[in-house]
């Protein structure tokens, strides 16, 4: 049974899920622009070892949205608030895209509360080493998705999405879950476009490499390997390859593997990615 739950971080109301269980307990941190729904196909299959929970970071889904303390020093305290006020003790922390350089950020900063991370396709990418801000600001600013009917988004979805998705009832409410509904019939994103910029230049600004060679509890980067198909761009994929060479050499308590899939794979692959994360807390043990 999921429970729905409020931490106060900073000041800042964060909207928690869990789903109980006896077992070590599990953060999950959904990725930019996102929700806590993108972990809804995993978390249940999680929920038969590990007691999971999981939450709207700050400006995005239920959580409240503050004009500041995007940085990654907040956002890695608002995870480790969670952590501490549900009692999870040493948690394993997964973090899907921008939520790996979250669970990243909190594994050094704050290794006592961590006992290992999975990095989803995220946290091992340095976005400066491909461009500089303004190129960034440009390339990488959300879409206008203001005032689009419902029935138009979800479609647009189902279209760019046909040949490696099938978008169900349920992959549908996730989507649903980023943005607000007005009464006509309108959406409107969760997350402001001012504080989709202010993320997205934290994450230019971190240097995960180096973070990664400052972990000190067991790391694994699952890297997701994308069909020429993909919505996700090829340079995307040409980069995933170059750095995962980088992080390869790394060792110690980083380990890299690949995971076959999309970027949005724990709606795609949901039993895969449950297996590799229940995998890996096993062996932390």
């Amino acid at each position: 049974m999921e429970l729905e739950r409020t931490v106060a971080a900073d000041g800042v109301r964060l909207a928690v899920r869990e789903w109980p269980g006896e077992g070590r307990g599990v953060l999950l941190v959904h990725g930019l622009a996102s929700s806590s729904h993108i972990w809804d196909l995993v978390a249940p299959r999680l929920a038969r070892e590990l007691r999971v929970v999981a939450y709207d970071q700050r400006g995005h889904g239920s959580s409240a949205k503050p004009s500041a303390g995007y940085g990654f020093e907040r956002t890695a305290a608002d995870a480790l608030a969670v952590i501490r006020t549900l009692g999870l003790g040493r948690a394993i922390v997964v973090g899907h895209s921008f939520g790996a350089n979250v669970a990243l950020e909190l594994a050094v900063r704050h290794r006592r509360a961590v006992a290992g991370a999975v990095l989803l396709d995220g946290g091992f990418l340095r976005m400066r080493d491909r461009m500089d801000w303004p190129t960034a600001r440009e390339v990488l600013a959300p879409p206008e998705l203001a005032g689009t009917p419902v029935r138009e988004f979800l479609e647009s979805l189902r279209v760019r999405l046909d040949e490696v998705l099938q978008v169900t009832p349920e992959v549908e409410a996730v989507f649903l879950s980023l943005v607000r509904v007005d009464p006509q019939g309108r959406i409107h994103p969760r997350l402001s476009r001012a504080n989709h910029l202010r993320i997205l230049h934290a994450l230019w600004a971190q240097d995960a490499v180096d973070l990664l060679r400052r972990v000190r509890v067991p790391t694994l980067v699952l890297g997701v390997r994308s069909p020429s198909h993909a919505p996700d761009s090829a340079e995307f994929m040409r980069e995933k390859v170059r750095a995962a060479r980088v992080v390869r050499r790394i060792g110690g308590f980083v380990r890299f593997e690949w995971i076959d899939g999309i970027h949005d794979v724990p709606l795609q692959r949901p039993a895969a990615v449950a297996g590799r994360i229940l995998r890996f807390a096993r062996r932390v043990g």
